[in-house]
């Protein structure tokens, strides 16, 4: 095990609340991007951030990254075997209208 296990791999996945996101790992960094609810287009997105990842038995994974320069922290299990994702992120903690996230999602695609 590594702490970037998952570098070279693009994952896009679907909340069950409803939104979807693109996640790419590279070089021990991650970039997102959040697609919107009902257009399909880039709403928010994100890169050039560091990572770490503990790999918690085949091909599932407990990633985490934390977002200084915006206040979120995240963590994901993300199952392939199962093909889904588990969110508990801390979203713009340093506002007073801070969001825990903490959802479950389909894996649409994983491509390595």
């Amino acid at each position: 095990m590594t702490e970037h296990d998952l570098d070279g791999t693009t994952i896009d996945y679907t909340y069950d609340g409803g939104g979807s996101f693109r996640v790419r790992f590279y070089d021990g960094l991650v970039a997102y991007e959040f697609l919107g609810e009902q257009t399909g287009e880039i709403s928010r997105s994100n890169e050039n951030i560091p990572y770490v990842c503990r790999s918690l038995g085949y091909h599932r994974y407990h990633v985490a990254w934390h977002e200084k320069n915006i206040g979120d922290f995240v963590s994901l299990i993300i199952d392939e075997g199962s093909m889904e994702v588990f969110s508990a992120a801390l979203l713009g903690y340093e506002s007073p209208d801070a969001i825990i996230h903490f959802e479950h999602g389909t894996i649409l695609t994983v491509d390595r």
